[in-house]
């Protein structure tokens, strides 16, 4: 990507990945996928293994033609999945060069996929210390089983990380009727020492949470009662949670009032749930 004010870096949720992934690395080969922004460039290579997961990922990053990182990253990548450029169903990279903080200089990182039957995607970020002239590894962003995209949400010519939040996956209902809050991630560094942080600032930027919390109050609505499966209870989860996000808790707990007359909550669903919100710092 080389214009953070007009593209998106998007990551497939982890249930495409899975779909992808496995099929078509069962046996994985020897390969490599390099991106640019502005004047550097990043080389993500691996060689092959008779398993999914691939083996010896090796990253190089180089400032106007010169080298100035080339290491291995299997402590960021072990026994990991990776998804190479243009397959699959939609676009998907595993390797990213952008500006994330408009600092004009551009961040390294790329995408890892654990495996399994849900489970998990984490960004490792690689930033430049200008005091080594190097790239160093900085923390990483869980994703879980949820994907993101890098984009300017406010048009600030910033990118946040928007996501969502795995807390959620099969918490309240079967992982396939789970929902998830947005969660937005703003990614920053010091220039002087080139140590980063990731915050989140999901409460920033209400008009995101305003559309998931509409999208979710439709399927509530349109729901049925079964006293059996209760899978109605993962979209009013994430429903109350961006309620507490937009400081209306209390229309939250109307919307859980009312679904409990619907009978489409088990006994203690409200009680869970709210508690849950607390330690997850919703409330």
């Amino acid at each position: 990507m080389t214009s953070r004010r007009h593209a998106a870096l998007s990551v497939t949720a982890v249930l495409g990945l899975c779909v992808i992934a496995s099929p078509a690395l069962a046996q994985t080969t020897a390969g490599s996928v390099t991106k640019s922004a502005g004047t550097v460039s990043a080389t993500l290579s691996w060689k092959g293994s008779d398993s999914n997961a691939i083996s010896e990922p090796r990253l190089r990053v180089s400032r106007a033609g010169t080298v100035v990182t080339d290491r291995s990253v299997v402590d960021a990548c072990n026994a990991c999945l990776l998804v190479e450029d243009g397959t699959g169903e939609e676009p998907f990279s595993i390797l990213h060069v952008a500006d994330l903080d408009a600092d004009g200089e551009p961040e390294v990182f790329f995408d890892v996929y654990s495996g399994g039957a849900h489970c998990c995607v984490t960004t490792r970020f690689f930033v430049y210390r200008p005091a080594t002239n190097s790239y160093a590894r900085s923390p990483s962003q869980y994703w879980g089983n949820v994907g993101y995209e890098a984009k300017d949400l406010d048009g600030d010519g910033r990118l946040e990380l928007s996501g969502s939040d795995d807390a959620f996956a099969g918490a309240f209902s079967s992982f396939a009727a789970s929902a998830f809050p947005p969660k937005v991630i703003r990614y920053a560094r010091d220039a002087a020492t080139g140590r980063s942080r990731l915050t989140d600032v999901t409460r920033r930027f209400p008009a995101v949470i305003r559309a998931d919390a509409a999208r979710l109050l439709r399927t509530i609505r349109r729901a049925k009662a079964d006293p059996e499966l209760f899978e109605t209870q993962g979209a009013l989860a994430a429903y109350v949670a961006d309620q507490y996000l937009l400081g209306r808790g209390s229309v939250g707990r109307a919307e859980l009032a009312r679904a409990r007359k619907r009978r489409l909550t088990a006994p203690g669903f409200q009680t869970g749930l709210l508690r849950f919100l607390r330690r997850a710092g919703y409330r």
